[in-house]
């Protein structure tokens, strides 16, 4: 198993989102997101949250909320909980999280009205 770079995101907004190399595995995606892991895809990426983050009452992830309606122009579902953004090579492989992704978070964080 190969390591990818992963795109880490809190639930907790006052936690810093990060790039982290991971083996992309059952097991470390499950330890990341504390739990068995359900998946969303968009063209050239995926992510992993706790597919029972709602009925566990985790924290809605509003900065995954925000990138998927900015990526897609639709939000159909409340992610809760720590999301793992990944790539996704053509045949449907783990890979390293695109930079756009990344790219997209720094400016949407810049860009929050101080509170």
């Amino acid at each position: 198993m190969s390591t990818c770079k992963a795109l880490i995101i809190p639930a907790d907004a006052s936690q810093p989102a990060r790039v982290d190399s991971i083996t992309a595995d059952l097991e470390t995606l499950q330890h990341l997101v504390r739990g068995n892991i359900e998946a969303v895809s968009g063209d050239d990426w995926h992510f992993y949250l706790n597919e029972e983050g709602k009925i566990l009452g985790l924290e809605p992830n509003t900065r995954a909320g925000a990138m998927v309606l900015h990526l897609t122009g639709d939000l159909t579902d409340v992610y809760c909980g720590d999301v793992v953004f990944l790539g996704e090579t053509p045949d449907g492989d783990e890979a390293d999280v695109p930079a756009k992704l990344w790219a997209l978070l720094a400016l949407m964080e810049c860009t929050q009205p101080a509170a």
